[in-house]
């Protein structure tokens, strides 16, 4: 059930996750408690990484169109997850019921490159207290340089000033039987500044200040029921036919661009601050045991599921919210009626952008 932990990410960025089905059960078996906070610290460099994919490639260049110029881009953005962000602390995340050993603790996330590690919960036995393992966190999928593709046109409407526009309607997919949908947005300005400013007019440089703000959002299907957790549903038992995962990505950049042209080729350079808000929810009715109900005397699985299942609403909200400086550097190479354009942006990810561009200043 991939659909369930960002499918849209998938969709909409390429993105290759471990994440499936019997993890997901297994996380839900002690609560939503414990659930949220695995899952959370498990896809979080995705979730950062395509806040920080969406605030790039928006120019490269600090020039602007002459009136009515215009051009159409297509862009790379691919984010590098740094290795501080491969493995998170289990034993640091606050979890009420699973703990894994001293000094065996570190589980890779999404993004990472080892194995899961085990996670315990204590039972009561015969007067003693027992770690019972219980499970395995997911291993990292060995993916940390993740693309997302951009689309964009800008257009000379104002005076030394561009429009840029992004936008990809809401289309509808499929994603293991279950139907999906994905939408983008988003809408920048570039103003030259040189032309404003007596001191520096003369310079032979272009300065611009940038802002946008962009948008993405998506959901898909979830078929969650009993028997993801190997029981038969109870007799009269529906699945909710409002089980669905939700994605929604807000992101806002602004800073000052510089550039200078020589002959076909540009190189330019900013300095930008960033925010990005991402969230991801898993929505509607769900079976899901809570351990709170039975307290410490657990000892075995089968007792989670069946003493203490009950049905809840909306069990997975996450949301991250990231702000950071970025340092851009790249150049545009002009080729009668189109451009290759490349940068490389420095903040808490690295994102390496590429593309090309058809059109005229």
């Amino acid at each position: 059930m991939k659909k369930i932990v960002l499918s849209t990410m998938l969709a909409t960025a390429g993105m290759a996750t471990a994440f499936g089905q019997s993890d997901v059960s297994d996380m839900l078996r002690f609560g939503t408690h414990d659930a949220n906070l695995l899952i959370e610290a498990y896809i979080e460099p995705y979730a950062k990484g395509l806040g920080v994919g969406m605030n790039n490639s928006w120019y490269y260049t600090a020039e602007t169109h002459k009136m009515w110029g215009f051009d159409l881009a297509f862009a790379v953005s691919a984010f590098q997850v740094p290795g501080s962000d491969k493995t998170f602390d289990v034993n640091e995340l606050g979890l009420k019921y699973l703990y894994a050993q001293p000094g065996s603790s570190m589980a890779s996330t999404a993004a990472g490159n080892t194995n899961g590690v085990t996670l315990y919960y204590d039972a009561e036995y015969q007067g003693q207290t027992v770690a019972v393992p219980y499970f395995s966190t997911p291993n990292g999928s060995e993916v940390d340089l993740v693309p997302v593709p951009i689309v964009q046109a800008t257009f000379g409407l104002l005076p030394n000033t561009d429009v840029i526009g992004r936008w990809i309607p809401t289309t509808k997919f499929d994603i293991d039987g279950e139907d999906a949908e994905v939408g983008l947005w988003g809408i920048g300005l570039k103003h030259n500044i040189r032309q404003s400013l007596p001191f520096i007019k003369h310079l032979p440089i272009d300065i611009s200040v940038f802002g946008a703000y962009s948008e993405i959002s998506g959901e898909s299907g979830i078929e969650f029921d009993y028997t993801n957790y190997g029981l038969s549903n109870p007799a009269g038992y529906t699945i909710d036919p409002d089980q669905k995962g939700e994605l929604t990505s807000k992101n806002l950049k602004y800073g000052l661009i510089v550039s200078k042209k020589f002959s076909v080729i540009t190189l330019f350079a900013s300095v930008t601050e960033n925010s990005s808000k991402t969230s991801f929810n898993i929505l509607g009715s769900y079976p899901i045991p809570d351990p709170g109900q039975i307290g410490e005397d657990v000892t075995s699985y089968d007792d989670l599921i069946t003493d203490a299942m009950g049905i809840e609403e909306d069990p997975i909200s996450l949301n991250y919210d990231d702000r950071y400086i970025g340092i851009d550097a790249g150049f545009r190479l002009k080729l009668a009626f189109f451009s290759l354009f490349g940068s490389v942006s420095k903040s808490e990810y690295i994102t390496y952008n590429g593309g090309i561009s058809f059109g005229f200043r």
